[in-house]
């Protein structure tokens, strides 16, 4: 009985709690990648998509959308394909979110592209069409 209640308390543990939220070790890449393309910029977009692929790849099977996602996002050149693959990033990001909770993020969506992301709390910063259409779109 000992014994069990043991391995129920370890598995709490290791499991963390029903509330968690998307770890910082995905969130805070993501997050610079969604800033980066909502002000039309490249700038460590590659960088943070390998970081992101990176840290999927430790979370096993569940995160393999996100790390392939990623890896799509880190291999393109210029800014329309990074917003597409950004796309699709978002989708897996969103899905995973839905499963354990998105903290202090919110999730965004734009009509006009028929997408989500996420993004810290504050005014909305849509990284599909940036300066364009900056506040396009609403949070859910």
């Amino acid at each position: 009985m000992i014994k069990a209640a043991v391995l129920a308390l370890a598995l709490l543990v290791v499991a963390g709690p029903a509330s968690a939220a998307i770890a910082d070790g995905l969130a805070a890449p993501y997050l610079h990648i969604q800033v980066a393309l909502a002000n039309d910029s490249m700038d460590g977009v590659t960088a943070a998509a390998t970081s992101i692929a990176a840290e999927a790849a430790t979370m096993g099977p569940s995160a393999q959308a996100i790390r392939s996602s990623a890896q799509a996002v880190a291999e393109v050149g210029d800014i329309v394909a990074a917003r597409e693959a950004f796309g699709r990033l978002s989708d897996a990001v969103v899905a995973y979110g839905e499963e354990v909770g998105f903290g202090d993020l919110k999730v965004a969506y734009c009509p006009m592209v028929r997408k989500s992301w996420v993004q810290a709390a504050g005014a909305l910063r849509n990284p599909f069409f940036g300066s364009a259409m900056l506040t396009c779109g609403s949070f859910r």
